[in-house]
């Protein structure tokens, strides 16, 4: 994952991610659309990001499953 994808997805993350989320597939699914869409737009290629962390959705599951706890 080159650094600035790694910025740019922390960053997305504290401004876009609510902060008691729980499991919701639907939330995650809408999650990970927009940080791809936002990323492109930032001239982020997905890949960027996804080469480290895999599938956004996924991702973004497990980011709202751990958000909760937080």
């Amino acid at each position: 994952m080159s650094a600035r994808g790694i910025e740019f997805l922390q960053k997305w993350v504290e401004d876009n991610v609510p902060p008691f989320s729980n499991h919701d597939p639907a939330l995650a699914a809408k999650l990970a659309d927009q940080v791809t869409a936002d990323a492109i737009k930032a001239g982020i290629r997905p890949e960027e990001i996804s080469e480290e962390v895999g599938s956004m959705l996924s991702t973004m599951l497990e980011l709202l499953d751990h958000r909760d706890t937080e």
